[in-house]
């Protein structure tokens, strides 16, 4: 035996999950009444008073969430008409709202209706679907996730260039003609002017060092 709130689960007479139940009753001999849906009825006899009231808690709690969820996907109804305009009715009645930047969530089943609407109109490529704003919450930018497969922060993270990721011995910085200024970038404090002109030198004292060889490689 099973009860949670996803199925209900009584060996032999039934399991499935609540959505595919009506209702649930107890007739006048104490036995529970599971009415399907389908029109189907299913009679358990011999229940313990205590499991019966742990089923009609359990449905009644299914019935409330989804009552919510309900109300949530109401809440956020789809922000474009799907018609003979397709894909572009979806660009053009998308559209970001900063104002709306902290919205909640939207309901995953209204998502989820969204992405498997995009799939039946033959979107290959969801880089031609709109693009999310990066820290926006909008139900612009909600949707343009989903339909992008991209969660909720990673459009955040910047592209690292290849300069970016080359290790810096110094930083260097033109002062004047030929003059550079070269500072170590985990010290600041450590710092060397540095002359290309005649004669050739820098302020360490000597005139064949990584500082020189540091502005002339740049």
């Amino acid at each position: 035996m099973k009860i949670n709130n996803k199925i209900l689960s009584i060996p032999p007479y039934i399991s499935t999950s609540w959505k595919n139940i009506n209702s649930i009753l107890v007739d006048q001999s104490g036995q529970l009444i599971i009415l399907l849906h389908s029109n189907a009825k299913i009679i358990i006899p011999n229940l313990d008073k205590s499991i019966i009231n742990v089923i009609f808690d359990a449905h009644a709690k299914y019935i409330e969430n989804e009552e919510k969820q309900k109300q949530k996907t109401d809440a956020f109804p789809i922000p474009f008409k799907i018609g003979t305009e397709g894909l572009e009715s979806l660009s053009a009645n998308m559209q970001h709202n900063p104002a709306q930047s902290t919205a909640p969530d939207l309901p995953e089943e209204l998502i989820n209706k969204i992405t498997s609407i995009v799939k039946v109109m033959g979107v290959e490529d969801p880089e031609t679907m709109p693009k999310p704003e990066p820290n926006c919450n909008c139900v612009h930018c909600q949707i343009a996730r989903a339909i992008r497969g991209i969660k909720k922060g990673e459009e955040d993270e910047e592209e690292i260039s290849e300069e970016d990721l080359k290790f810096r011995l110094w930083d260097i910085k033109q002062k004047g003609e030929k003059l550079y200024l070269v500072t170590n970038p985990l010290d600041k404090k450590e710092e060397y002017n540095v002359f290309l002109g005649e004669p050739l030198g820098c302020t360490c004292g000597s005139k064949n060092c990584e500082h020189i060889r540091a502005v002339l490689n740049s």
